[in-house]
């Protein structure tokens, strides 16, 4: 199931891609379900068991007629990794890090598909890359390499 906050109509709402080219309100499909995703993935394993029902039965609406945002919208954490291929670390410069590079990012960086990305009056220009952002849905502090 790949989750996705979406607009139709009014304020954000959680949601499943049903095909291609239709997405599912869950929360319209299911009250218990909460309409944020930040709420959703608090639910834990049964909250998503629970969208996963919901997402089989519920009415489709189309993909062009809805808003993707990001995910996660205004996540509680961005955590970047520096550094993190070859060829960034030697056109930096800057020698191949032994353990990651690991630096924070504020919530507002996140955007969603096809929004714009603003640039800052303090800046020339814009670096692009590619990004990979995982939402972890599951909390953990001091987890054991073995149990991670």
């Amino acid at each position: 199931m790949r989750l996705v906050t979406f607009t139709h109509g009014g304020a954000p709402r959680t949601g499943a891609l049903a095909d291609d080219a239709h997405v599912v309100d869950l929360n319209r499909a299911d009250h218990a379900i909460p309409a944020d995703m930040i709420g959703l993935l608090a639910g834990g394993d049964g909250m998503i068991k629970r969208a996963g029902s919901a997402a089989a039965s519920a009415t489709r609406i189309p993909l062009s007629d809805v808003t993707l945002l990001a995910p996660v919208p205004r996540p509680p954490k961005v955590l970047a990794i520096g550094l993190n291929y070859r060829d960034h670390a030697e056109e930096s410069g800057q020698p191949i890090p032994k353990h990651p590079v690991v630096f924070a990012k504020m919530p507002t960086c996140i955007t969603g598909p096809g929004m714009p990305v603003h640039r800052p009056t303090v800046s020339g220009a814009l670096d692009w890359e590619g990004e990979l952002c995982v939402v972890i849905g599951a909390g953990g502090r001091h987890v054991a390499a073995a149990e991670a």
